[in-house]
């Protein structure tokens, strides 16, 4: 890992402990990235653990210290933009040296074998509203009334 603070700009507001597995956001993150509601498709993953606390696999943009992807890729196909970490899908090889550096697995490979993972929506990410229980929240200033962290449904 990078000595490199975390990365100003977007962030999940995470707790697992609200998350009720019931996939709603991967359903909504399929359907925007590809007009389909398959869940294999979701940048947006949730690790079924009944009767324990699921895992929820999503890129922690600014909330990942040091953002081991980046340096990780060598084709230089991930930056981070505006705080924004992007895989450019053109450059990328699918190599899966970023798939290993991932703290939060939230990286996969595609049909293709090119890397893909959450983007945030541009700054409007599907997964939030869709999440009856707040498991998921756009964490800090600038949030959707209502559905920034702490909220309740």
């Amino acid at each position: 890992m990078s000595d490199r603070p975390p990365a100003a700009g977007p962030a999940f507001a995470i707790d697992p402990e609200k998350c009720t597995e019931c996939e709603r956001c991967m359903g909504a993150c399929a359907l925007v990235k590809t007009r389909v509601v398959r869940l294999a498709d979701a940048c947006i993953t949730i690790q079924r653990r009944w009767p324990e606390v699921p895992g929820i696999h999503v890129c922690r943009f600014k909330n990942c210290a040091g953002q081991p992807c980046i340096p990780a890729c060598p084709v230089e196909a991930i930056a981070s933009r505006d705080g924004y970490v992007l895989i450019d899908r053109e450059a990328c090889t699918g190599c899966g040296a970023c798939l290993e550096e991932c703290p939060y697995q939230a990286i996969r490979l595609d049909g293709e074998e090119r890397a893909f993972k959450c983007d945030f929506c541009g700054g409007r990410p599907a997964c939030v509203p869709e999440c009856a229980t707040f498991a998921l929240a756009v964490a800090g200033k600038g949030a959707e009334p209502g559905r920034e962290a702490g909220g309740r449904p």
